[in-house]
């Protein structure tokens, strides 16, 4: 068997590390354990109008455009920002790449290849929560994925409403629970297997070959702590729900299945379920997404042609899910923690794209609203661009990761945390 296709056969969409335990905080005045914190993160795949999207004015008295109208109860909640980017290009592909700012093809030389925010974040998590992750994508298009772990590999995401329902909440019976074990015996016997065929051919390989097949090492050596991460929890129960899904959900169209995704997301956070989670958006599906006053294709209104109808209705989309976005921040304000304070107080809901103008396939500039988390919100941040750099959007990444808990100075190809931001309320 070939080293490249025993490699690609078994650590495709591997999923991230299981390792640490995150330090749990005690509020000194009170004596009650603070709220953990999460993340989570929305990425449109085929930017928002630039114009109907940053403000003219930089500060707190800023005029909301357009797609940033719906936010409008939360706006001391979040934070939008102009200037940061990836220093990318590349259009749709670099969309891709919207975590981690970090192209799979240029990885090679970084400690952690182009691992992205969520995943680095869910590191910190380990074994605490049944899912250290959550990677979700509501589109039925191509099969994109925002999600990269430490080796290069992307993350595979979950599709259905159905299937993200059932990892949540289904209650185990005993044939249930029997299978389960099988198939991580199986998933067990299968690396043991693989590890072995390894080993057996790794004498006479070039350096290149080494480095790969160390990869690949490191990639089963994270499988297995995912299967002894799964053998952990199950026997323990899932959570109790009274939410419910209607049948056939995952046949309806964009418009109605983008809430469910996120009361999901919003019960998984609720639940400790898990303290990170990734939502992307690629298309709509094979229609209008089920959208009034749209009447073509989400990638075709996205070349506009600056042709104002075109753009009209393109803003019924992009309007859409900053109202989507807005809807998961008012369920976040809802929900109390133990100490008093909302799970928006101790969750960072990031929305935007690794795309800012898909007329021009531009990757520069791109839109970016922050919630939450603890911050000091509520203006628009500007940052100037330095002769042909941009401010790295990793910087905020930076700050975020440093805001859940993680002892780190560096992320990916940050330059130090985002000036003037990393200040909690």
């Amino acid at each position: 068997m070939r080293n490249s296709i025993h490699r690609r056969r078994f650590i495709q969409g591997l999923g991230g590390s299981f390792l640490a335990l995150p330090l749990l905080e005690v509020n000194s005045a009170s004596g009650t354990l603070a709220p953990p914190k999460r993340i989570t993160a929305s990425g449109i795949f085929y930017g928002l109008v630039p114009r109907h999207f940053h403000p003219e004015q930089i500060g707190p008295h800023y005029k909301a455009p357009l797609l940033l109208r719906p936010l409008a109860p939360f706006r001391k909640d979040y934070t939008v920002f102009s200037g940061l980017d990836h220093n990318l290009s590349g259009g749709h592909n670099a969309t891709k790449f919207f975590l981690s700012g970090i192209p799979a093809t240029q990885a090679k030389g970084f400690s952690e290849a182009n691992i992205s925010v969520d995943q680095k974040a869910a590191q910190s998590v380990g074994p605490k929560t049944r899912f250290p992750s959550l990677t979700l994508d509501a589109g039925k298009g191509k099969e994109h994925t925002l999600s990269w772990t430490r080796n290069g590999n992307s993350v595979q995401p979950v599709r259905s409403l159905e299937q993200l329902y059932r990892m949540l909440f289904r209650k185990e019976n005993r044939n249930t629970r029997e299978q389960a074990q099988r198939d991580l015996e199986d998933k067990r016997s299968i690396l043991d297997l693989a590890g072995d065929q390894a080993q057996s051919f790794q004498r006479g390989l070039g350096q290149n070959d080494k480095q790969k097949l160390d990869q690949y090492f490191t990639s089963v050596r994270e499988l297995e702590k995912r299967i002894e991460q799964s053998r952990l929890w199950l026997d323990k129960e899932k959570p109790g729900t009274d939410y419910d899904l209607p049948r056939a959900v995952d046949s309806l169209t964009l418009k109605d299945r983008t809430p469910f995704y996120y009361d999901l997301m919003t019960l998984a956070l609720q639940t400790d379920s898990t303290r990170v989670i990734t939502l992307s958006f690629t298309e709509l599906g094979k229609d209008n997404g089920g959208l009034p006053g749209v009447g073509k294709g989400y990638h075709t209104l996205s070349h506009h042609g600056q042709v104002q109808e075109t753009i009209e209705e393109l803003s019924i989309i992009e309007t859409f899910h900053t109202n989507q976005f807005a809807r998961f921040l008012g369920k976040l304000k809802e929900i109390r923690e133990p100490n008093g304070d909302s799970l928006l107080d101790s969750t960072m809901a990031l929305f935007g794209s690794g795309m800012s103008n898909a007329n021009s396939h531009s990757n520069r500039d791109l839109p970016i609203v922050l919630a939450g988390g603890g911050f000091k919100h509520g203006e628009h941040r500007h940052y100037a661009r330095r002769a042909r750099h941009s401010t790295p959007l990793c910087n905020l990444y930076l700050s975020m990761l440093q805001n859940f808990g993680l002892e780190i100075d560096r992320f990916n190809t940050s330059a130090g945390t985002l000036t003037d931001f990393d200040r909690l309320a």
